[in-house]
């Protein structure tokens, strides 16, 4: 892929990721404290997936520079410290199970991405407080990280049926 192009691509993959999580925000959800669907993940695993690690985590990262800008510092360092795990884990299950294409696989990877997103939120969390108190509601986390998971992996397994039939 030319530089001009794949540079355009990740534009509209920031656009669309930064959207989604910035819509996301806004929608009232009656969930415990912390818990949201992840949708903008989806565009993040799309990443990984079809350009690599490298782009996936870059997108992360400015992803949460967008909350540093609409949200604040707290916002953004819970997101940065969730987005950075989660995509460390998602690209090393990748790279150890090159399963990328098998279901499970791509359900795993998003369940995982979505449980460790979590704990590094409540690492940051950990850190604000000064307390690892934070880590008692790991559990509620934990659940939320693979239920999450589960719904986000399903709609990126569908995203990607239509990207390899589109690349036919």
């Amino acid at each position: 892929m030319k530089k001009s192009r794949y540079i355009a691509v990740m534009g509209l993959m920031l656009a669309l990721a930064s959207a989604l999580q910035f819509l996301e925000s806004l929608i009232p959800i009656p969930l415990p404290l912390g818990v949201k669907a992840g949708i903008s993940s989806i565009v993040v695993m799309v990443v990984l997936v079809k350009f690599g690690f490298i782009s996936a985590m870059t997108i992360a990262v400015l992803k949460s520079c967008f909350v540093l800008i609409t949200r604040g510092m707290s916002a953004f360092c819970m997101s940065v410290s969730g987005g950075v795990l989660s995509v460390a884990v998602m690209g090393a299950f990748l790279a150890v199970s090159r399963k990328s294409e098998n279901g499970t696989g791509i359900l795993l990877m998003s369940v995982l991405g979505g449980i460790f997103h979590n704990i590094g939120q409540l690492a940051a969390a950990s850190v604000f407080t000064g307390s690892i108190v934070t880590f008692s509601y790991l559990p509620v986390l934990v659940i939320a990280g693979v239920v999450s998971g589960i719904f986000t992996g399903t709609v990126f397994r569908l995203i990607m049926l239509y990207l390899y039939n589109a690349d036919s």
